[in-house]
């Protein structure tokens, strides 16, 4: 009976010793990937400092005016260009050209009239116009 409990014990403690092992080597690996996305994460940020300072350099305003002198061919502002908002012309209403096609064919869905949307729930205002005729 005494050597079956030393047998027991002595499984027990090579048990507990495997277990605490894994354990151990598992911790490890942990704080080495903890490392390596520490590491990596901060080369990131350094490569995003780096991109910043390029773009700060490329959109400087005095190389921007450059690159616009020589590639666009700009021309001073003229205060005739400038209209008043009466002379602008009203825009005309709004045309669903390929839904009217379709409503011709036979093959669209009609077109809500503003009573029925009225009563379904809806606003009037929400409706699409019909088909001119």
């Amino acid at each position: 009976m005494i050597k079956l409990l030393h047998v027991i014990a002595i499984g027990a403690l090579v048990s507990s010793a495997v277990y605490a092992y894994s354990i151990k080597y598992e911790t490890t690996l942990a704080a080495e990937h903890l490392q390596k996305l520490k590491t990596k994460t901060q080369r990131e940020r350094d490569a995003i400092q780096v991109l910043k300072a390029e773009w700060q350099f490329l959109n400087r305003p005095d190389r921007v005016q450059a690159l616009a002198e020589r590639h666009l061919d700009l021309q001073p502002f003229v205060v005739t260009q400038v209209v008043k908002p009466s002379d602008i012309p009203n825009r005309g209403p709004k045309v669903d050209t390929i839904g009217r096609k379709l409503e011709d064919l036979g093959l669209g869905m009609p077109t809500e009239t503003p009573r029925s949307s009225a009563r379904a729930g809806g606003t009037t205002s929400a409706t699409t116009p019909g088909p001119m005729q």
